[in-house]
């Protein structure tokens, strides 16, 4: 019975750190889901062997969704960037704020658009700093399971580099363009920070403001949908895509270990 209550207690705070927003505290939750799983194999077995092993489910369930849902989905090639509304307030609470942020630093509002793959909802406000010639975007991705946000920082060079610096969350689930080098800063704690980070990642790489190209203020979202359309074209090169009958793209069998890899990357090290 005391062994039930340990780890039915371990559980509510793994779940009750879930729910955070705080990545720091979403990774908490998983290691405590973890333990929670060893544990409970180890206390009915009383084997570290059968722990372990139950740990292995873990790695084992995103193989599991990758190819019997996954790899089902198709991908358009070339998803086009509408203009659409924001989500409700009681979807993104958070864009009023994180918005304000935004223009404080000294950037105007450009854009609101989106995009929809399949089950998932994309949308993305886009701003632009004209004297830093600097893009700066809030990316909101909801599905049925799932709402998530988070802000990126964009440069471009007259070269075609494309410099981002983001506080997204998880490994990308499809490979980058070779132009496309992005920096992930997940510990931010403002649009401050993030900006700041950009800045410090800009300088390391030896970018300065006569690399920068200057961006048409009133056609932002072109931008974005030339980044995505560039994007699945280097994967349907690379092999991690592939395209349907329908003109549709879908995940390979190699794309599935990629996408299995980045999901098992994401739960052990980030």
């Amino acid at each position: 019975m005391f062994e039930i209550l340990i780890i039915a207690a371990i559980v509510v705070m793994a779940l009750a750190c879930r729910t955070s927003s705080r990545w720091i505290l979403a990774k908490l939750g998983l290691l405590l889901l973890f333990t929670a799983t060893y544990l409970a194999a180890y206390w009915i077995s009383g084997s570290h062997v059968a722990g372990v092993s139950a740990l292995g489910v873990w790695i084992l369930l995103p193989w599991v969704e990758i190819v019997g849902r996954v790899r089902k989905l198709r991908f358009p090639m070339r998803s086009e960037v509408k203009h659409r509304f924001p989500p409700s307030r009681s979807s993104f609470p958070q864009l009023g704020e994180m918005s304000g942020e935004i223009e404080k630093a000294g950037f105007a509002e450009g854009e609101n658009a989106g995009w929809k793959w399949e089950e998932t909802d994309n949308f993305i406000r886009i701003f632009y700093n004209a004297e830093t010639r600097m893009q700066a975007s809030i990316n909101h991705v909801e599905t049925e399971l799932m709402h998530m946000s988070y802000v990126a920082l964009t440069t471009r060079t007259l070269d075609g580099g494309i410099f981002t610096t983001s506080n997204y969350p998880y490994s990308f689930t499809l490979k980058l363009s070779p132009q496309h080098v992005v920096n992930r800063h997940l510990m931010a704690e403002d649009f401050a920070e993030l900006l700041a980070e950009h800045e410090h990642f800009l300088t390391k790489l030896g970018v300065n403001g006569d690399d920068v190209r200057e961006l048409d203020a009133e056609n932002l979202q072109s931008y974005v949908e030339s980044d995505m359309s560039h994007q699945i074209a280097h994967n349907l090169s690379v092999g991690v895509l592939e395209a349907t009958d329908n003109g549709m793209t879908r995940y390979t069998w190699r794309g599935c270990f990629f996408l299995w890899y980045q999901v098992v990357k994401d739960m052990l090290l980030a």
